[in-house]
């Protein structure tokens, strides 16, 4: 009976450890590396929702404009890693747009070893702050000036630590501290 407790004890840890992995994809129709990271920690996700942080390995940040002249962030095969994180609300059960979320983007050299980046020097990263809710007029993706950015990357992870702040438009996500395995 004891050794059967051990062996279930056993099996529930190694499948907690396996629940709590890291993800690692490849999206094929781009050929681009993606890890994916759920992440809660309370200090940097805002309250009520859930956070994750992606690097999409081997790709390049796009920025477009729509038919208004809006930006919005396409990601394709390149050269860079694009850090691209996300805070999720889900809305009530029931409702077509109740989601709010909010979204960064940026991209960065992938040799980059150390980046210290602050106000309109950001726009090297093309470091880009997405509203996504049923929210007129706050809607959208906006270039992001006021603020700051440090990254330290080595061969198994980086460290991300951005400050913003959006004047155009209200927002929950203003500091993000992040250590990401590559």
């Amino acid at each position: 009976m004891i050794k059967q407790m051990k062996v279930y004890t056993f099996l529930s840890a190694l499948m907690l450890v396996w629940a709590c992995k890291t993800q690692n994809t490849v999206d094929s129709s781009k050929g681009i590396a993606v890890v994916s990271i759920p992440h809660n920690d309370k200090e940097y996700c805002p309250e009520g929702g859930d956070c994750t942080i992606k690097l999409h390995k081997n790709s390049s940040l796009v920025l477009k404009k729509d038919t208004t002249g809006r930006y919005y962030p396409v990601i394709e095969k390149g050269e860079g890693i694009v850090v691209e994180f996300k805070f999720l609300i889900k809305g009530p059960e029931g409702t077509a747009d109740g989601d709010y979320s909010e979204t960064i983007h940026f991209e960065i050299n992938k040799d980059a070893e150390t980046l210290r980046l602050k106000g309109e020097a950001l726009k090297q990263v093309d470091l880009l702050f997405g509203k996504h809710c049923f929210c007129r007029g706050e809607a959208g993706y906006y270039k992001v000036k006021d603020g700051s950015l440090t990254l330290q990357k080595s061969k198994d992870e980086i460290n991300i630590d951005i400050s913003l702040s959006i004047p155009e438009v209200s927002h929950k996500t203003f500091n993000i501290k992040e250590k990401v395995r590559l």
